[in-house]
């Protein structure tokens, strides 16, 4: 049937169908992007509440347990409990005040804490309500450490008047001689405030305590075995996220577990308005797409008929660029694409002409410069040859200071001139710039101490060669040369992840240079054009332009400068060459 199709309709199918295929995949994509973001959002959301909820009951804890550290390190307190006899009641019961008036103060400063007990052995000591007590009172000698949910009846057996709580207890010893036992307890809704927030906050979800595989408290709903599926799908993580479903409904989890409580906190919130909401933006989505690809038939099948009695001109061209006729010019009336691809195809055409002519020039430049870089060669040898001769007089006469810097002029004339060779390991370069600091220390009447910080996994790091030297010799001429005292020169590295790079910092003591100049030299090595006249401009631009060149325009030097304080500048590099 598509084959009895006029040519244009064809075309105008195919484009619909072109068009409407990826538009389709797009907007299914797009749902379940927007799906999959809503669910990770909702778990990032819930495992933000989880950590805030257990930083919130580990900082309880902990202010419990300092105050339980507090009272067990009290060595007077200790001593007073065990040692107090019958023989001096009033100085007993004066000393217990003192001590009793202490804990008050430092227990009035932490207002979390609900209740502290001390229960003493010595029967020499008086009780003194509601702090101090006779260890008989306590119940059970074997209660855990952390106990929950705990109405301590000391004091009262009133329903009313006694609150349930979160207790720490622990032995009071001195030298390992057992004094009692001291309680510190929390109110459950002052240690875990979140598990009685009104359900009309629950649009963020809910949250439940389970010590073991039982709730802290039992009046929310939810799956009863939910915390043996935990622990069963995360045997030894502290914290998780998870995306629970029942036969009725779909969760989203997340949990943390306090080992050294022996709790888990699970916040959970349901997913199910969510997810049919969801349901509701595919359908509308789905209704629009039909109703696009409609008009976009329509829209294309009239402007295909239209384009196609242009598109002919264009194609004659083609044809005679095909045959090699790079003279063609053609125009087609109108404003549209159309009319528009014309005038692209005749100023292709004389692009490529342009790049032909370009590549003819840039084939004869190559040429020069490999005749260029052939005479360098050639110089070089005679200038090895010549250093070499030298050398050999002087070391027949003893001049080592001669030798030396003859030595280290070759070797600085070797490792500039050595063709073919665009990167040197590091470690290469800091020599280099090595021997040139000693040449200059052998010229100068002052000395250039070079501190070289750089650790061994960067030294084999392969760089563009000479990328260090011009700025160490600018730091030279232009910082350290004109005020002509003792100057120090640091190269140091530095990696930065964030970045993705690692950097190469040039730091001298030299004149340094005040804002404005600054400012003026960083406009020109931003702008990567070089002025001669420039201080140190034209190196710093070279080096540039050779990142960009290597690297590409992310990576721009940066330099910092103040007058009389010396300068500094990082050269930037990708940290993948780490």
């Amino acid at each position: 049937m598509v084959r009895r199709w006029k040519f244009s309709t064809q075309v105008a199918f195919i484009y619909t169908l072109i068009i409407a295929v990826p538009l389709s995949l797009l907007i299914i994509g797009a749902s379940e992007y927007v799906a999959g973001n809503s669910i990770t959002a909702m778990l990032q959301e819930s495992e933000r509440i989880i950590s805030e909820q257990t930083r919130y009951v580990e900082n309880a804890a902990l202010q419990m347990e300092h105050l339980e550290s507090v009272i067990s390190s009290d060595f007077d307190l200790k001593q007073f409990l065990y040692l107090s006899t019958a023989n001096e009641p009033e100085r007993t019961v004066e000393t217990l005040i003192y001590h009793t008036k202490i804990l008050e103060r430092i227990t009035f400063t932490q207002p979390l804490i609900y209740k502290v007990y001390l229960f003493v052995k010595n029967e020499a000591i008086p009780e003194r309500w509601p702090l101090v007590y006779q260890e008989d009172r306590l119940a059970d000698k074997n209660i855990p450490r952390w106990v929950f949910n705990y109405t301590n009846r000391i004091t009262s057996r009133v329903e009313l008047q006694v609150e349930s709580a979160v207790y720490l207890t622990a032995e009071m010893e001195l030298q390992k001689r057992h004094v009692g036992y001291v309680q510190i307890g929390v109110r459950m809704t002052d240690f875990f405030p979140f598990l009685y927030y009104d359900n009309a906050q629950a649009g963020s979800g809910f949250t439940m305590v389970y010590q073991g595989y039982e709730p802290l408290l039992a009046d929310r709903k939810l799956d009863p075995v939910l915390i043996k599926e935990i622990d069963e799908r995360f045997p030894q993580a502290e914290s998780g996220t998870w995306r629970y479903k029942n036969h009725t409904d779909e969760y989203i989890l997340a949990f943390r577990r306090i080992p050294r409580l022996g709790l888990t906190l699970v916040h959970w919130r349901s997913a199910k308005s969510l997810m049919a909401n969801i349901s509701i933006i595919r359908f509308v989505s789905i209704g629009i797409l039909l109703l696009s690809i409609l008009v976009m038939f329509m829209i294309i099948s009239g402007a295909t008929k239209r384009l196609f009695r242009r598109l002919y001109t264009i194609m004659q061209g083609l044809r005679a660029v095909r045959d090699g006729n790079l003279e063609i010019r053609i125009a087609v009336e109108g404003t549209d694409e159309v009319a528009e691809m014309a005038d692209i195809f005749t100023a292709m055409v004389a692009q490529i002409n342009s790049l032909i002519e370009s590549s003819r020039k840039e084939h004869e430049l190559l040429a020069q410069t490999q005749i260029k870089a052939m005479q360098n060669q050639i110089n070089a040898h005679f200038l090895y040859n010549a250093l070499e001769t030298i050398k050999m007089q002087a070391e027949l006469k003893d001049e080592q200071e001669i030798v030396e810097s003859i030595t280290i002029l070759g070797r600085l004339m070797r490792y500039s001139l050595k063709l073919g060779k665009h990167r040197v390991s590091l470690e290469q370069e800091l020599e280099y710039i090595s021997d040139y600091i000693r040449l200059m220390n052998l010229r100068n009447d002052y000395t250039i101490t070079l501190h070289i910080d750089v650790p061994a996994a960067y030294r084999g790091i392969e760089i563009p060669k000479m990328l260090i030297q011009p700025v160490v010799e600018n730091a030279v001429k232009h910082g350290i040369e004109p005020i002509g005292e003792d100057a120090v020169i640091n190269i140091s590295c530095a990696a930065d992840v964030m970045q993705q790079r690692w950097w190469i910092i040039v730091e001298d003591s030299g004149r340094g240079m005040d804002g404005t100049a600054l400012e003026h030299l960083q406009e020109q090595v931003a702008s990567g054009r070089e002025r001669e006249g420039a201080s140190g401009g034209i190196g710093l631009s070279n080096i540039q332009q050779r990142l960009w060149a290597f690297y590409g325009q992310d990576f721009m030097l940066e330099l910092d400068s103040k007058s009389g304080k010396g300068t500094i500048v990082k050269i930037p590099l990708p940290l993948e060459t780490l």
